[in-house]
């Protein structure tokens, strides 16, 4: 038996990505990880947890007040890819979980995982009603094993007398038959495809059934009840291009994959509501990812690999603007709102959009790609893969300012944001701001090398919290990030930022962290 996050042996089995441990002990109040949970493999109850598993984490309902208490993973995610089956200790409802190689155990209550293989494997968990303390049973290929508390290893034993042991879905079913008869209705998701039943649990006061699907997520029916509702936690994929503030929580934007469209989905801030916009059930969405968000009155705006789309979440409905429609390129990387008007940053130049849609090409000389935008006053900054530019009333091209000519200050542009009445641009090792009283450009030391090549940031009191491949870490002008959070911390690639008053929120590769800034902040 191991205590993770120490993982010598299973270090060489998994991707590095995976191995890596995470860089500070977490409560799942301060780092939460919002994944795809429509497919869970194991549900287990206790007298005040519901425990629902998936391939992306552990989610924990509280049935007594209906709220989430977050999702948690294990240091090593790969321990939760081939679970199927679960069950809550009688005796202090920590998690069991059941692999084909072996075991896992949780204890929420002190923030520990436990795992161990069982050479001859595991086809089956349970406990003796008749003797809880005794340990956890283990049905194998050769029989049954009993993994005393406290034990390593197990060891055979006699069946327990009285096995309390995870239902079936054929028991759920036979307890009510709507679950068959309803099944269309039920299993169905957005694009219209068909799920089924993955696991169940009776709930601990025996009134109704907790349901796990391979698509549409977890359920819960009441007895009697004709159809069930939907514990409705994550997002419809696990790769998260953007992330925008807003009032109540964040929108968050997820890539097409095989099994899902790109989508947009509102998470509250307390991770009460999850509301996702995914387009018609005909078609989906127009745009496969999305580069960036931005809002506009009650309006979503997203930069997206096939256009600017403009989504109104009142009613779904999404408006999509391309280059059909006068857009310089159809692949959008930068959108920005500010004075009534949209600004976008394509692979061939700048634009403008008004409420009505209509398109207004911004120095239509310039034909290369603008990676960011930043609009000031009647003028708007540029970042491009030779630097900083800027776009001029009446001007045919983007110009380069006086104080950006030296080769120095040059460098390829990713992201623009003021903090206070500075400008501030990040290129991919290093932050460059403008005096805002002596117009002087100032280069600030090198980030990259802690955080990796550098790829968005985000303004947060008197600094940047920036996102590199290696990381994410908070920095001022002129000083090197503080207190990264590495990969461990973070479930993938960063792609994009947002802060409000309590949390930093990082859009992944996989999924959507949420981290509280009083345990993160310098």
């Amino acid at each position: 038996m191991r205590r993770l996050p120490l993982l010598p042996l299973l270090a060489c089995l998994v991707s590095p990505a995976a191995a890596q441990s995470f860089s500070r002990d977490w409560r799942p109040e301060d780092r939460t990880v919002i994944g795809d949970f429509s497919r869970v493999s194991a549900i287990a109850t206790s007298p005040d947890r519901v425990f629902i598993v998936s391939p992306s984490g552990v989610l924990i309902w509280n049935p007594q007040f209906e709220r989430w208490e977050g999702s948690v993973d294990p240091p090593d995610r790969s321990l939760l890819a081939r679970v199927f089956s679960a069950l809550a200790d009688p005796l202090d409802n920590s998690l069991w979980l059941a692999r084909p190689e072996g075991w896992v155990h949780y204890q929420p209550d002190i923030q520990l995982w436990d795992q161990s293989t069982v050479p001859e494997g595991v086809m089956a968990i349970a406990f003796d009603q008749e003797n809880p303390a005794a340990g956890l049973y283990l049905r194998s290929r050769s029989g049954w094993m009993l993994l005393p508390r406290g034990a390593a290893v197990a060891s055979p034993t006699e069946p327990p007398a009285r096995p309390f042991s995870p239902p079936t879905v054929s028991e759920a079913i036979r307890s009510n038959p709507s679950l068959e008869a309803n099944a269309a209705a039920i299993l169905t998701d957005s694009r219209l495809n068909n799920a089924r039943y993955t696991a169940v649990a009776r709930s601990f006061d025996n009134r109704g059934w907790y349901l796990g699907t391979s698509g549409v997520g977890a359920l819960y029916l009441p007895d009697g009840a004709p159809l069930p509702w939907r514990l409705t936690f994550g997002l419809p994929s696990e790769r998260v291009g953007a992330v925008f503030s807003w009032p109540g929580g964040v929108w968050a934007a997820t890539d097409r994959t095989p099994v899902a469209d790109a989508a947009l989905t509102f998470v509250a801030t307390d991770l009460a509501e999850f509301m996702s916009v995914p387009g018609s059930s005909a078609v989906g969405t127009p745009f496969n990812q999305v580069k960036e968000l931005a809002g506009q009155g009650r309006a979503i705006w997203a930069a997206t690999d096939l256009g600017v789309a403009r989504i109104e979440p009142s009613d779904s409905s999404l408006q999509l603007v391309d280059e059909r429609r006068g857009l310089p390129d159809s692949r959008v990387y930068s959108i920005v709102s500010r004075g009534g008007r949209i600004v976008v940053g394509t692979a061939h130049g700048v634009a403008r959009l008004g409420e009505s849609l209509k398109v207004e090409r911004i120095a239509p000389g310039y034909r290369d790609a603008v990676y960011t935008v930043f609009p000031a006053g009647d003028s708007i900054w540029a970042g491009t893969p030779v630097g900083l530019l800027l776009a001029l009333p009446e001007r045919p091209d983007l110009v380069r300012p006086a104080g950006l000519t030296s080769p120095s200050l040059q460098a390829g542009v990713v992201d623009l944001a003021p903090l206070a009445d500075t400008l501030v641009a990040l290129t991919r090792d290093e932050l460059l701001w403008r005096d805002p009283r002596s117009k002087r450009w100032t280069l600030g030391p090198n980030l990259s090398g802690l955080l990796g090549r550098l790829r968005r940031f985000v303004a947060e009191g008197t600094g940047f919290w920036v996102a590199g491949d290696r990381g994410v870490g908070f920095a001022r002008l002129g000083t090197p990030p503080l207190r990264p959070l590495r990969m461990g911390d973070l479930p993938g690639l960063p792609n994009d930022l947002a802060v409000d008053e309590e949390f930093l929120w990082v859009a992944t590769d996989g999924g959507l962290v949420r981290f509280r800034l009083s345990v993160i902040r310098p």
